[in-house]
């Protein structure tokens, strides 16, 4: 199942930083296997911010890269030739880049029988480029669950729910980069746009953090943290993260029942 991170503007919601977050947890917390991607061509993306940069690569790829030409670029060169290998982040968490064999990732959905019903176990999780890009809208289109990012601000979700879009059967939202101060709380988008609580997460501003992202140590980072006590200053972070990937696979895994139930009717009227 394919879960497009998505948000409307950029540079204030965190869609990379909340793609990284929520695939550990979830690799953590439900000992689930995660697939990550990314359409983002950046000297720093999910890769060095997970789990280090050049070095930590190039052991991984046995191979030398110039930093300059970012991580799509890198990887196309991992995967040319006989080097078509995925690149494990933790024991359960891995990367494939958009490019080659992951360009499979983004075929369309179908559900003419049951074994694609059953295929559609694994989650992956797209780390999309925020606006309103053609390959960007493509993905988020034949995501089977599209999660929208806000920052917490009023205009953002506003300017979002304007649009045509016909159903948000599929979405689940995010306030990201959140204060206990900011005047803008789930509540509004729950109460003014009819949107289940259930399908709103909360992902706090963290300097913590926001620092392992930038040190490319994010996956430790989360892994020390997740299980702090009250005292430390990381519990309401990780308290709101771990509530917010909690609700967000109740979600998946309900859609998923959904289609499949879809799946066995086709099959049955087929029959």
């Amino acid at each position: 199942m394919n879960i497009a991170f998505w948000s409307n503007v950029r540079h204030q919601s965190g869609v990379t930083s909340c793609v990284a977050l929520m695939s550990v947890l979830w690799t953590e917390l439900f000992v689930e296997e995660i697939t990550v991607t990314s359409n983002h061509i950046c000297t720093k993306g999910l890769v060095k911010r997970l789990c280090g940069g050049c070095e930590y690569e190039e052991k991984i790829a046995k191979k030398a890269y110039h930093y300059m030409l970012g991580e799509p670029e890198y990887f196309r060169m991992l995967y040319s030739g006989n080097m078509k290998k995925t690149v494990w982040l933790n024991e359960n968490l891995r990367y494939i880049p958009m490019e080659g064999e992951a360009g499979k990732l983004f075929a369309p959905v179908g559900l003419q029988d049951e074994r694609k019903c059953v295929e559609e176990q694994e989650i992956r999780l797209i780390d999309t480029a925020c606006g309103y890009t053609l390959c960007s809208q493509k993905i988020v289109e034949d995501a089977e669950i599209k999660v929208i990012l806000f920052p917490p601000d009023r205009d953002s979700i506003d300017a979002f729910f304007q649009s045509d879009t016909a159903s948000w059967e599929d979405y689940f939202f995010i306030v990201g980069n959140y204060r206990s101060e900011v005047s803008c709380r789930p509540v509004y988008l729950s109460k003014r746009y009819h949107v289940p609580l259930e399908r709103i997460g909360v992902i706090p501003y963290n300097f913590g953090f926001e620092q392992a992202m930038q040190d490319g140590s994010t996956i430790a980072y989360i892994a020390q943290n997740m299980r702090c006590s009250r005292r430390s200053k990381e519990y309401w972070f990780f308290q709101c993260a771990k509530e917010t990937v909690k609700n967000l696979r109740k979600y998946v895994i309900y859609r998923r029942d959904v289609q499949c139930g879809e799946c066995g009717k086709v099959s049955n009227a087929d029959g």
